[in-house]
């Protein structure tokens, strides 16, 4: 397997695993897919002994990469705890969330949205799954960790080039 695949595989899936903590979920696009990029670049940097600098776009490729592996294993293990526990976020935040989407005064496209987030609630309380939640929830994950992990890595070269000249 490509070394530049291998530690960003290893990085994103380190990532994943601790969306799964509760409380860490919340900080794990701006905080853990980054830190999990800056990972990756050190990883791919002690891999490749004769490589002197990492170009950014490498950089950038490497924090991409981490940033998808982290959204597929984290969408993962998201959507098999839901399905184990027949319960998630948007269950415990359904009544909060149908009284917000009420007060914006949205008329028929709040009702509507309303019945799809009760259908995605059902379908998880009876059935542990949801496809349209599923989809959801792995193309939310994609478009954050992907675009977090891309700093990340920008970041992450900068500093491993700085480190590696002094």
């Amino acid at each position: 397997m490509n070394k530049k695949y291998l530690a960003s595989l290893v990085c994103g899936f380190g990532a994943a695993v601790l969306t799964t903590i509760p409380g860490l979920e919340s900080i794990a696009c701006c905080l853990l897919v980054p830190i999990a990029s800056i990972f990756t670049i050190g990883l791919y940097k002690k891999s490749s002994p004769g490589l002197l600098r990492i170009q950014t776009g490498t950089g950038v490729i490497l924090g991409l990469l981490t940033g998808i592996f982290a959204a597929l294993f984290a969408s993962g293990f998201e959507i098999i705890l839901t399905y184990i526990t027949k319960s998630n976020d948007l269950i415990a935040s359904m009544p909060q969330t149908e009284k917000l989407i009420n007060g914006m005064n949205l008329g028929e496209a709040a009702k509507e949205s309303i019945e799809i987030l009760k259908q995605m609630s059902n379908e998880i309380q009876t059935t542990g799954f949801s496809l349209l939640y599923s989809i959801l929830i792995t193309l939310g994950n994609l478009i954050t960790y992907t675009i977090f992990g891309m700093l990340g890595g920008a970041v992450g070269t900068a500093i491993i080039n700085k480190r590696s000249s002094n």
